[in-house]
């Protein structure tokens, strides 16, 4: 329009300047040799003004025109504001059924506990187990480390002689108090023995005297005992300084172990899905790590909730392979899906059905209506509601600007993809 109306004002601008200069462009000589020349010069004038008159008009018509506002011709002929627009949605028909709600999740695994390996002797080592390396596996009771026996054996010899002196002295003095115990009766018939005549006091301190021996007998026995240092325990080793001929100390670590049920993995879980999991000791748990799948269960839940994350944990304890090994090394990150609850009398319905504000969509006789869901959990389908009455279906295309009652077109959804809920 702005293009019409510029044009229009160099057309105005042409006709006015054309009769000033067509008046300096004619010669006197021109206009003698032209007869009546007062009345062209008024034909001229009256041409001029009669164009401008219908530049203006054309001008008026455009502008009219422009402004006139374009009406959309529906193909039957009527304005296409006038036809109702019935917008179309995807609706699906889950089944009702037991449905079991699942929580998915990630860890890793730790140990709870190491163990330093510290000696209770001292002693210089004279043999080493092959597992006593870093990485070696080692059973219960398997001697790790031996250390040289000699000194600890000539104890144990020192202290067994010093056991049958002590009970060859309380057997002399008990030997001792019968012959004085038969020569005062002979002296003193009918009367008591006194005791120090009887040596009762000698018999004691010797019975004492003879206990103690036999206890350094047992601790020499016991020292020598634990010159072959084992675990109780099936372990892993995870550090190690000792060599043979290496001189250890006694209460000085030398390695460190942890034991195999020490082992286990450690998920966050939020405290909604805790919830859903409730009680979540025992839940079976199915693991996906280093393209291994192992089932385990939860032993335990974290008492309190951690301080950065506000997730709790759940504590599960790897299983063992027929070897008496973990499958999954400490610091591995492992997927998890733990099987909760079942509900009978729910379905599962795909995110998309989940609309605004939480509420679910729903076609009955053709028209939308709302429904605010009981939301049982997830699991590996989607999202488990408790079952409701969905007339023609679930709607579960995106919806704006609509209320209930508004008529709506059905179009049957795609299947959705799932994945397996374990």
């Amino acid at each position: 329009m702005k293009k019409s109306l510029r044009n229009v004002r160099d057309n105005l601008a042409t006709l006015k300047a054309t009769p000033e200069n067509e008046e300096e462009n004619t010669s006197p000589l021109d206009v003698a040799d032209v007869p009546e020349h007062g009345s062209r010069k008024t034909g001229g004038r009256l041409a001029g003004t009669l164009q401008i008159v219908a530049v203006l008009a054309a001008t008026a018509v455009a502008v009219y025109l422009s402004r006139e506002p374009a009406v959309a011709i529906a193909p039957s002929g009527m304005n296409a504001a006038a036809a109702p627009v019935v917008p179309k949605v995807s609706i699906i028909n889950p089944s009702v059924g037991t449905q079991r709600i699942s929580v998915a999740g990630n860890g890793s695994v730790s140990v709870t506990a190491y163990v330093d390996l510290v000696p209770q002797i001292s002693g210089r080592i004279d043999a080493l187990a092959p597992a006593m390396r870093v990485g070696g596996a080692f059973r219960a009771g398997e001697t790790l480390v031996a250390i040289e026996p000699d000194d600890f054996l000539l104890q144990v010899k020192q202290a067994e002689a010093d056991v049958a002196v002590q009970r060859a002295n309380l057997r002399l003095q008990q030997a001792r108090s019968d012959a004085a115990v038969k020569n005062y009766a002979l002296l003193n018939p009918d009367k008591p023995v006194p005791s120090l005549v009887a040596l009762r006091p000698q018999i004691a301190q010797a019975a004492a005297q003879l206990r103690a021996a036999e206890a350094r007998a047992d601790v020499a026995l016991l020292a020598l005992e634990r010159t072959q240092f084992s675990l109780p325990f099936d372990g892993m080793i995870t550090e190690s300084s000792a060599q043979v001929g290496q001189l250890i100390t006694g209460g000085r670590a030398f390695g460190q172990a942890y034991a195999n049920n020490s082992v286990e993995l450690v998920v966050p879980i939020a405290p909604d899905e805790l919830a859903q999991l409730t009680p979540a000791a025992g839940r079976r748990v199915v693991i996906s790590a280093n393209r291994q799948t192992l089932e385990a269960r939860i032993d335990r839940v974290s008492a309190q909730l951690d301080n950065r994350s506000r997730f709790a944990r759940a504590y599960i304890p790897l299983p063992q392979t027929p070897d008496r090994t973990f499958m999954l090394q400490p610091g591995t990150f492992a997927d998890v899906l733990i099987q909760g609850p079942e509900y009978p009398g729910s379905l599962v319905v795909p995110e998309a059905a989940i609309q605004a504000g939480g509420i679910i969509w729903y076609v009955r006789n053709g028209q939308l209506a709302k429904h605010q869901p009981n939301v049982l959990g997830r699991n590996g389908q989607g999202i488990v509601i408790k079952a409701f009455d969905s007339g023609e279906g679930i709607v579960v295309s995106a919806l704006t600007s609509i209320s209930a009652g508004t008529a709506v077109s059905i179009v049957p959804a795609a299947e959705p993809r799932t994945r397996a809920a374990g």
